[in-house]
């Protein structure tokens, strides 16, 4: 699971899952979706962090809290569904002040009860939190190079990796024509410096438009370090683990503002 101060943590794709128009209304009306899941999460954001500071000693980093902010915390299924209920409630608000049309007006009281609903909802289970967060890095560097790889497309992505075999959400995708006779290195985009406190290293993952992402390597690639495509070509790796699953689950008490 990606955590919650991850980039792009809800997409376009995300929302389609619920309203397959939307792209179409956002066109037609001039809304920015971006902007209403940025405005929805920033919101969100604002409320997880009162219920965390709230909970006091039932975070077990209630301590440094205000330091790390929401660093730790753990996009699990009912935050996810929030996300977008949240981002629904507000695309359809703003599309019904545009043309006051009553169908947008439903959509409108539609997600923001949905929205109520998912927070009761996280509310209930708890919010995920992780102790030693490895977040989604940045899109990798790619340098192609000669070598003996047969002319094709390929993506790469990259992901954080600590020593018990954690391993964070994936990199966005660096995409690659490789002409004929060629090879290429992956490295990451944050090098050593602003590589995460929590990794040992990192893991790249490579995929043609035909499949899916496997690991290509065997184990974590040391921090600093670049990787390069073998001879051998591409290995069938491990598929990604897609992020980390909370270490904790902290209570919420009844006496927490919902609203």
């Amino acid at each position: 699971m990606a955590l919650f101060t991850d980039a792009d943590v809800i997409i376009l794709d995300d929302l389609l899952q619920f309203e397959t128009t939307l792209v179409q209304i956002a066109s037609s009306h001039g809304i920015d979706v971006d902007t209403k899941i940025n405005l929805a999460t920033s919101a969100l954001a604002d409320k997880l962090m009162i219920w965390l500071l709230d909970v006091g000693m039932s975070d077990p980093q209630w301590l440094t809290r205000r330091a790390i902010g929401l660093t730790t915390l753990v996009v699990t299924p009912p935050l996810q569904r929030w996300l977008c209920f949240a981002s629904l409630s507000r695309f359809f608000a703003e599309a019904y002040n545009i043309q006051l049309n009553s169908r947008f007006q439903g959509k409108w009281s539609e997600y923001k009860q949905q929205s109520q609903e998912a927070g009761n909802m996280l509310f209930l289970s708890g919010l995920g939190i992780v102790y030693k967060p490895l977040p989604k890095p940045a899109m990798p560097l790619v340098s192609i190079q000669s070598g003996n790889a047969p002319a094709e497309s390929m993506f790469v992505q990259t992901a954080w990796a600590d020593p018990s075999g954690n391993e964070g959400a994936l990199s966005p995708v660096n995409g690659l024509l490789l002409p004929a006779n060629s090879s290429f290195t992956v490295a990451m985009a944050e090098g050593v410096l602003k590589a995460p406190p929590a990794a040992l290293g990192w893991n790249v993952y490579l995929s043609s438009p035909a499949g899916s992402p496997t690991r290509q390597n065997t184990s974590p690639l040391a921090i600093g370090s670049t990787w390069t495509l073998p001879a051998t070509g591409l290995m069938a790796g491990a598929t990604p683990i897609d992020g980390q699953n909370p270490d904790f689950y902290v209570a919420l008490s009844k006496q927490i503002r919902r609203g």
